[in-house]
């Protein structure tokens, strides 16, 4: 009778502990759901964070192949729209939100201090078709603005000094003869045939422009100049120590003075 009391309890006793276990269980898989869900949502946070960061920009063709290259038989419809003028007007759409562009006018294109050039047209014929009289101008109008680049040429400067003499003082006997002689400025770099506007020009398309020396050879042979990367080398070198090193030691200087400077270090 006791072995079956004890055998009872037994029984029991691992009912209750399965039961305990089964409640354990779930509890584990509702957790685990939970996990399983949180990292679904965190693993399309990133992917949504990835493509914001390093995906295709707006710029960017959308018409790519999945290598990233682009296809050369499909066209970008962006391609083919016309400027747009005063009479038209764009509209563009990002995700649901609707934003309004101001339309541009073509004039606005060009900055004030830029040059204006203007080209007129006149009939050919300017006798009247019935009475064969001369016609007299009523008015004008701008039918059309368009941009014109004229490209940089090189110049072949010469400095010439001219000598002077006194013919007074030439035919008398007791007088020394007079000359004068003009005086050419002296060359920004001594014993070099590069002229301040070349070397504005060198120093700006490399250090802005990020142009190497050897490709600003090919550019300056085309304008006319012979020339290797060798002497624009020591251009830059000569000009940077000669006229612009005098400068930064100068502004430094001053500004070593201050108590405070307030610098933006924000690089291009």
């Amino acid at each position: 009778m006791s072995n079956k009391n004890s055998t009872d309890k037994l029984i029991a006793l691992l009912e209750d502990q399965v039961a305990f276990m089964r409640q354990q269980n779930e509890e584990l898989s509702k957790k685990l759901d939970q996990s399983i869900a949180q990292n679904k949502y965190l693993s399309e946070q990133i992917h949504h964070l990835t493509k914001a960061l390093y995906g295709s920009k707006s710029e960017k063709s959308k018409y790519q192949a999945p290598d990233g290259q682009c296809s050369l038989f499909e066209v970008d419809p962006s391609f083919s729209e016309s400027e747009h003028t005063e009479e038209q007007s764009t509209e563009t759409v990002s995700y649901t939100v609707v934003r309004k562009i101001k339309s541009k006018k073509r004039n606005d294109s060009f900055k004030e201090n830029v040059e204006i050039e203007e080209v007129h047209h006149h009939p050919l014929d300017l006798q009247c078709g019935c009475c064969h009289e001369n016609m007299h101008e009523i008015g004008s109008n701008i039918v059309r603005e368009e941009a014109k680049y004229i490209p940089a040429k090189m110049v072949r400067v010469q400095h010439i000094e001219h000598a002077y003499e006194c013919k007074h003082c030439k035919t008398d006997i007791a007088e020394k003869a007079q000359i004068k002689r003009g005086k050419a400025p002296m060359a920004v770099i001594p014993r070099s045939i590069a002229g301040p506007t070349v070397l504005a020009k060198l120093v700006y398309d490399k250090f802005i422009q990020f142009l190497p020396l050897y490709r600003q050879v090919k550019e300056w042979e085309r304008s006319g100049l012979l020339t290797n990367d060798k002497n624009l080398s020591n251009w830059v070198i000569r000009v940077s120590e000669e006229w612009l090193l005098p400068i930064y030691n100068k502004l430094k200087k001053v500004l070593l003075t201050k108590s405070i400077l307030h610098i933006d270090e924000t690089y291009a």
